[in-house]
């Protein structure tokens, strides 16, 4: 028989058809829940295949000519199935296009599942809800890039939030219009977060007008509950501008 691998473009699963022995296949079956129970449809579950004792592949790496990995979205019922998966251990992280859950592997230690030949696999997934955090820079002047930072993109502004011990998310680049960059993310509420700006190339703002720290800039804040974080910045001129 035929295998079904995908490879992921943004949001598209772009299936591959190799061959594979029947024997060595499997099944994964499983469902999406929020933190009471209730379903969630149309989250996007991602599994990648690990070799023993390998960790989930950063954002932006390069597969493995081996690695199998895709994409399948939950029903109305909050169920997902994939079929033709070859026998091994897979990492399963999750992706909410319209409500702020939060991804598994984002903010958890991460799922894992072993699917067994000619066998079948399920896993319950549950989902915390966070809140979105949304970062808008106002740039008249146009001296970011005006376009969307790609995987490969060189960053001219990094923003990002960091918490606990050290540790640091990354807040993605969403949209780019002729006067502003807006990032957005999904964070868990109740913890405290420092909010980082960092750039050599630009000089920032914040929404009164005074000037950051170049060429980095910590906000301190903690996000309630059901309530979105919204912060906005502005361009002040090239690096170094005001010093």
């Amino acid at each position: 028989m035929s295998l079904v691998r995908y490879l992921c473009f943004g949001a598209a699963a772009v299936p591959l058809v190799v061959a594979q022995s029947a024997s060595g296949t499997g099944t994964l079956a499983g469902s999406v829940r929020d933190a009471n129970g209730a379903p969630l449809a149309g989250i996007s579950v991602l599994y990648t295949s690990l070799a023993p004792q390998s960790a989930p592949l950063p954002p932006g790496s390069v597969m493995p000519a081996n690695v199998v990995s895709g994409s399948v979205s939950s029903d109305t019922s909050g169920d997902f199935f994939v079929s033709g998966l070859p026998a091994g251990t897979y990492a399963l992280c999750t992706q909410s296009p319209s409500a702020p859950y939060l991804d598994l592997c984002t903010w958890k230690p991460g799922v894992t599942v072993r699917v067994p030949a000619g066998g079948s696999a399920s896993e319950a997934l549950v989902l915390a809800r966070g809140v979105y955090l949304n970062v808008r820079v106002n740039d008249p002047s146009h001296l970011l890039p005006q376009a969307v930072d790609g995987p490969w993109t060189p960053r001219r502004l990094v923003v990002g939030v960091a918490y606990a011990a050290n540790a640091f998310q990354g807040v993605p680049n969403t949209a780019v219009d002729s006067s502003r960059r807006d990032y957005r993310a999904v964070i868990p509420a109740g913890i405290p977060f420092a909010l980082w700006l960092y750039s050599t190339d630009v000089a920032l703002a914040d929404s009164s007008g005074a000037a950051l720290a170049s060429p980095a800039a910590g906000i301190s804040f903690q996000a309630a509950a059901g309530q979105d974080e919204y912060f906005t910045f502005a361009v002040s001129g090239p690096a170094g501008h005001g010093q």
